[in-house]
């Protein structure tokens, strides 16, 4: 005898039903789903999907933060994005011809969510138009994102990147400590640099009285310096640097029009 959890069953119609790309969907279409996905609850450091196996199906992130890596050759960590509340992780590859996950998908802290069957999906979409355009309008924000780093990445020079990224992800004031969401290793495998330049450009800002810089905190005390460095390396379509938003969607599309319910939270 199968025993179903109501609770759980509960969770994930109610996250179905609040998330905007099933607004349009019908009930007997979202129980249909519902009967296909199952409610996640994981604690930090957990891997959720790995990259190149077959993707299945995809999560629908409810509550809490996970990140979309892979991996060098030498075992350090390339983060390629972060994904929030109303986030979406490997919903694209599943309408790929040979479904795959393209990142291993890891929890940075307690997260709840829909797995979500990728056929169930697939035959939505079939049904629904709505929903099958804004898994596109998904898709073409993720190319745009990625066609703008590329764009930076190669018009832009190391110290001009690194300049860059400080600013967006660490919003220094002058003298404050800055809070990055990346180890200065992430931080220059991401920015396309050797961590040994990192450490050089760091200490070089350091010299010029442009930073202070210990082994535990970042301080910057010339934020125009930054600046302008930042702009020198901006491609020229650009108006503000390679991506727009939070770190939470770098690399990862989150929903801007996600509801109240999945918006996070400060923590007290």
């Amino acid at each position: 005898m199968t025993y179903v959890n109501p609770t759980a069953t509960s969770r994930v119609l109610a996250a179905l039903r609040a998330h905007p790309w099933f607004a349009e969907v019908d009930a007997p279409a979202l129980q249909a789903l519902q009967r296909h996905s199952r409610w996640l609850q994981l604690d930090a450091g957990c891997t959720v999907f790995r990259e190149g196996e077959p993707a299945l199906s995809c999560l629908l992130v409810c509550s809490g933060q996970l990140r979309g890596v892979r991996y060098t050759v030498d075992g350090q960590e390339k983060v390629f994005g972060h994904i929030g509340p109303g986030g979406w992780a490997s919903v694209v590859s599943l309408f790929a011809r040979e479904p795959r996950h393209l990142h291993s998908i890891n929890t940075l802290e307690p997260v709840q969510g829909c797995v979500i069957d990728g056929a169930a999906l697939r035959a939505q979409c079939l049904r629904h138009p709505a929903l099958a355009c804004h898994v596109l309008a998904h898709a073409a924000g993720l190319i745009d994102h990625h066609t703008a780093q590329i764009d930076w990445l190669t018009s832009s020079n190391a110290e001009e990147r690194l300049a860059a990224y400080i600013l967006r992800f660490g919003k220094p004031q002058p003298g404050e400590p800055v809070r990055l969401p990346l180890s200065n290793a992430q931080i220059a495998v991401k920015l396309g640099m050797r961590s040994e330049t990192l450490s050089r450009l760091l200490g070089k800002w350091r010299q010029l009285g442009c930073i202070a810089k210990n082994r535990a905190q970042l301080r910057v005390l010339d934020v125009e310096f930054l600046r302008r460095l930042a702009a020198q390396g901006l491609p020229a379509r650009s108006a503000d640097g390679p991506a727009t938003g939070t770190e939470v969607t770098f690399g990862y599309a989150a929903c801007a029009d996600a509801p109240r319910r999945y918006q996070r939270q400060p923590r007290r």
